[in-house]
């Protein structure tokens, strides 16, 4: 079961089939090209599927943000297979520059603090070009290693306090 967590204007909840039409639109985007985007409708399907399965595979995952009109993006975490820890991220589909992905992911790390996850661990792999998420990262109280992941150099670890 995905648990439902709330902030003081979100809403972190389960994705779900009715959230596609948020996720095709960001996909279609040019702003998705950070995360593997644009993306066409189909991939955009399995993009939503792939963050409701992780919680299933993992026990953990992506939630779906709900600011009351519907989804305006996703945070969680993620293990993706040999991968070697586990990492935070967020997408604002929509309502970006309003503090919900810092909100969003406060919420996300006390509730892995709560529920004392046993990873050793939790790191952001941020895009050197993304100063919107490093501002965001920076304002969790994650610090920029200055260290590549070896699957996408174009990426720095942030390291979350533990």
């Amino acid at each position: 079961m995905i648990p439902t967590l709330t902030s003081k204007r979100l809403t972190l909840r389960a994705p779900e089939a009715r959230d596609h039409a948020a996720y095709a639109a960001f996909y279609a985007s040019e702003r998705s090209h950070i995360i593997g985007g644009p993306r066409d409708e189909t991939a955009a399907w399995k993009v939503l599927a792939n963050d409701v399965g992780h919680w299933h595979l993992r026990g953990f995952g992506w939630w779906a943000l709900d600011d009351g009109t519907g989804c305006i993006g996703t945070c969680g975490f993620h293990l993706p297979a040999g991968r070697p820890e586990v990492e935070l991220g967020w997408s604002l589909f929509s309502a970006t520059g309003q503090g919900y992905a810092t909100e969003a992911g406060r919420a996300a790390l006390a509730w892995a603090r709560e529920t004392r996850q046993p990873w050793p661990r939790i790191v952001s792999h941020i895009d050197r070009g993304n100063t919107a998420s490093q501002r965001v990262a920076a304002r969790l109280g994650a610090r920029d290693t200055e260290a590549s992941p070896a699957h996408d150099p174009d990426c720095t670890i942030w390291e979350h306090a533990a």
